[in-house]
């Protein structure tokens, strides 16, 4: 009887292993689309370990398979750094990549210290990014305003977050900008 038992026990773990050794270590992720309602979502990037972004949306989508976030309509984003809000973010639509991107079609961002009105807008199949890795904003078509900034229209606009690197323009580019001159006797 021990010897029948301790024999089954043997083809029992010969059985395992053997299933064991099958198993390629790969995890099926399940086509899917996991929707979230009403949601607070909270974005620690990794490439800018400084920066907290901040999100309310009455809808979001994740695809786990691609690892990627779809937020609509943000009415009320923020990126922190030490807790203050340097700019606010606001859209119908954008999507946080696995690399903790941000892109979409039309964002709009306001940045607080400056209070200067950033409209980002899509051009063709290019979309509006939000580069972690880089800390700055690549537009294909930009306005900005703000006040004694008049209004600014950018093609191809990359701009760090915090305005101290700009870049626009290239071949076939259009800009224009309007400034706002004030005399000493004006207030």
């Amino acid at each position: 009887m021990l010897r029948l038992a301790l024999l089954v026990m043997a083809v029992v773990v010969a059985a395992l292993l053997a299933l064991a050794l099958l198993d390629e270590g790969r995890v099926e992720v399940p086509e899917a689309v996991i929707t979230l309602r009403d949601t607070q979502v909270t974005l620690y990037p990794r490439a800018d370990p400084t920066a907290v972004w901040y999100f309310s949306s009455p809808r979001v989508e994740y695809v786990p398979d691609r690892q990627e976030a779809t937020l609509f309509t943000i009415a009320d984003g923020r990126r922190t750094v030490g807790g203050e809000t340097d700019f606010t973010l606001d859209s119908e639509r954008v999507t946080i990549d696995s690399s903790d991107n941000i892109r979409g079609e039309a964002m709009h961002a306001f940045l607080v210290e400056d209070e200067i009105d950033l409209y980002m807008e899509a051009k063709g199949d290019r979309l509006v990014l939000i580069d972690q890795a880089r800390g700055r904003f690549e537009v294909p078509r930009a306005r900005m305003s703000g006040p004694d900034l008049g209004e600014s229209v950018f093609e191809d606009m990359r701009i760090s977050f915090d305005f101290t690197e700009f870049e626009a323009g290239g071949p076939g580019t259009v800009g224009y900008s309007e400034f706002i001159i004030r005399s000493d006797d004006e207030p």
